[in-house]
């Protein structure tokens, strides 16, 4: 696979890249890019690297991610969707059609060689990077409704309050509320559209054979059921408008969003007043049980708590965690996990609890800043990565991480990722049965002590520029290699004495046959990942 095109703008770069889109005001959302691609895509011939979709994955049951090099063969510029024909597969054992219809074109990424030299991938590339921001961010469920047109003072608010999402001003517990409720709006958008196909069959249509939705009765007045859930979808969506809205203030001299009634429910889920001191939340995650088992889960807690603690009993993983708890205590012995970026938590158990993914998704566990995660089974049944690190100091302690899914391509999975700038100390740990145990990215720092690696396709996986430290840790049974560098040509990663610079071996460590010049490998890659 080749090398894909990036970039990196600004967001006033972005905002008035946008606004060029939006100026005219000419039509729904989608409308005003279908222009635009018809003057900047290429309509057929370029190469590209496609990100199955979740359902895409789904439907040939394979596990996602997965990225797949495919040529374009036609664009459909009104629907923003191509039909390409498939080049080549991550892994050989991944089977899919050699002719896919209708891929949005934000599932693609052209690739900096191409094979058809007149074709302007540049200009297609920017393009749709362009695309895929709005619609990943800024996007909401009518923009593409035919009475809808989105004008550019639109794009400003939303890009606005993208922008104080990801700058730090509105603080970190507000803004995963808001990324939430815009998420369920989208959601329950998806929701409409499906029970729109699915309700109006053929026997509900009008005259011009049109199909329509059933009419019920509400309190004296007829109502068609399209509406309620037309309905329920703009209020869970007119939520975060109304909390985001744009408001100047003479005092602060610079633009602010309001967030007074997040930031209410938020001292009120605290149970405590601005004044008074904060609180130390502890939340018990646990699904009931009998009143021996309750007693026996207690006495453990009292154990855990400290006088500035205050314990929560939860059932729903998924608000425990919006709680923003200091610490989660699994107390059941399995839990499903939602998929939320955590940060500044500590994640225990009362007995060693499987935590699994609640649907098909990328990871188990999004972590950054300072997050603890001690005696737990992390399994990927429905992930390709257990656990990503994106940033700051994560301590992984007594965890077993394991590949037990149903998919025979176990070779398409990640234990633990270390992003850039990431530090990592993992102790006591297992990890089994993925194609990579552990990658350590550029600039990353990870630290094994007392740790096994066994039955992966390549144990630790490292960049130029990563520092790995192997303290009493074991790699053995890789089919591939039991430590390997990955480095671009121009890279900076080089081998000292036979080791790679920037990894370092203890003498107590056991990795492979031993012969470390054989276990520890050196390779050149022309490939950008995305």
């Amino acid at each position: 696979m080749s090398s894909v095109y990036t970039f990196i703008h600004s967001d006033d770069d972005i905002l008035q890249e946008l606004l060029k889109i939006f100026s005219n005001a000419r039509g729904t959302a989608r409308e005003q890019w279908a222009l635009e691609a018809e003057i900047l895509v290429e309509p057929i011939g370029w190469d590209a690297l496609w990100k199955l979709s979740k359902e895409f994955c789904r439907k040939f049951d394979v596990r996602f991610p997965c990225i797949t090099l495919v040529t374009v063969t036609s664009v459909d510029f009104e629907g923003l969707s191509a039909c390409v024909e498939l080049l080549g597969v991550q892994h050989e054992n991944i089977v899919l059609p050699s002719n896919v219809d209708d891929v949005p074109l934000i599932e693609l990424w052209p690739t900096i060689k191409q094979r058809e030299v007149s074709v302007n991938a540049a200009t297609t590339a920017e393009f749709i990077d362009l695309l895929r921001f709005y619609y990943n961010n800024l996007w909401m469920p009518w923009d593409d409704q035919d009475d809808k047109m989105v004008l550019p003072n639109t794009i400003v608010e939303r890009m606005g309050l993208w922008s104080d999402l990801h700058n730090g001003k509105i603080p970190g517990p507000i803004a995963l509320s808001i990324s939430s409720l815009r998420s369920e709006a989208i959601k329950a958008h998806k929701k409409l559209k499906e029970l729109d196909s699915s309700i109006c069959s053929e026997d509900l249509a009008d005259e011009d054979g049109n199909k329509i939705w059933p009419i019920i009765n509400v309190n004296g007045k007829k109502i068609e059921v399209r509406e309620i859930f037309k309905d329920n979808v703009r209020s869970s969506c007119n939520i975060t408008l109304e909390i985001c809205k744009p408001v100047s203030s003479a005092a602060i001299g610079k633009r602010r969003w309001l967030v007074v009634f997040a930031a209410a429910a938020q001292r009120a889920r605290r149970g405590c007043r601005t004044n008074a001191p904060r609180h130390r939340i502890v939340v018990a995650l646990w699904k009931g049980g009998n009143v021996q088992e309750f007693e026996k889960i207690s006495t453990f807690l009292k154990t855990k708590l400290t006088n500035d603690q205050i314990l929560t009993v939860m059932v729903s993983a998924e608000e425990s965690l919006a709680s923003v708890p200091e610490e989660l205590v699994i107390c059941s012995d399995t839990y499903e996990i939602p998929d939320m970026p955590l940060s500044n938590i500590s994640i225990s158990s009362y007995r060693g609890s499987i935590l699994k993914a609640s649907d098909m998704r990328s990871s188990l566990l999004m972590v950054s800043e300072e997050c603890k995660l001690r005696d737990l089974s992390l399994h990927c049944s429905s992930v390709s990565n257990v656990i990503v690190v994106r940033s700051g100091s994560s301590h992984i302690i007594n965890c077993t991480l394991l590949d037990e899914s149903k998919y025979c391509q176990n070779d398409l999975t990640q234990g633990i990722i270390a992003l850039a700038d990431s530090k990592v100390l993992i102790e006591n740990c297992s990890l089994e049965n993925f194609y990579s145990g552990i990658i350590v990215h550029r600039g990353a720092q990870v630290e094994l002590r007392n740790c096994i690696i066994t039955k992966c396709g390549v144990g630790i996986q490292m960049y130029g520029d990563a520092q790995v430290t192997l303290d009493h840790t074991t790699i053995d049974k890789c089919l591939e290699q039991s430590i390997r560098c990955e480095r671009h040509i121009d890279d900076a990663c080089k081998e000292t004495s036979g080791i790679v610079s920037g990894l370092t071996i203890q003498p107590n460590c056991k990795i492979g046959s031993g012969d470390l010049q054989r276990e520890v490998v050196v390779v050149e890659q022309d490939i950008d990942l995305i």
